[in-house]
């Protein structure tokens, strides 16, 4: 996982997440290993940030597209980050589990093209968020949206 480094001076939490997310590889293999060393930060403001992901083949489906669940899971990721920069009342420190995730799949996305993800907060309060997803091709088609809700566990670590 990478993060401009614009964006590290803007969101220092960011970066720490990001680091504690690349590391814990060290010490096991999670699915969500496959695709978060092909993300990239490369934009934040306050309550959306903005990701890049390559295609690779391992994360193509047998028709050469970016599978489904690989695509969610990607959303599921970049949106959970997105959380850090929400600026209003509730803030949390972590990112919280999943209670939701919806899909919409508009457009395959080949391998070797690099996707553009921008996450929207829409709303964090003191136990619920809700974010959401469009992906762009690199032509700045939208290929793919996610409608995703996260509950907060910072009070239960």
């Amino acid at each position: 996982m990478q993060i401009a480094s614009h964006v590290v001076h803007k969101y220092p939490a960011l970066k720490e997440h990001c680091d504690i997310y690349s590391n814990r590889k060290a010490k096991h293999v999670f699915w969500e290993d496959q695709v978060a060393h092909s993300l990239s930060i490369v934009d934040a403001a306050p309550n959306k940030l903005i990701w890049e992901f390559t295609v690779e083949e391992i994360h193509c489906n047998q028709l050469g597209n970016l599978h489904g669940g690989c695509v969610a899971t990607i959303i599921d990721i970049c949106s959970s980050f997105a959380i850090l920069v929400h600026e209003g009342k509730a803030k949390w420190s972590l990112i919280g589990v999943s209670t939701d995730l919806s899909v919409s799949y508009m457009r395959g996305v080949p391998e070797g093209v690099t996707i553009r993800l921008e996450c929207e907060v829409q709303r964090v309060g003191k136990t619920l968020a809700n974010i959401y997803t469009k992906v762009y091709d690199d032509h700045g088609n939208i290929c793919y949206s996610g409608s995703h809700s996260k509950y907060c566990i910072d009070s239960r670590l």
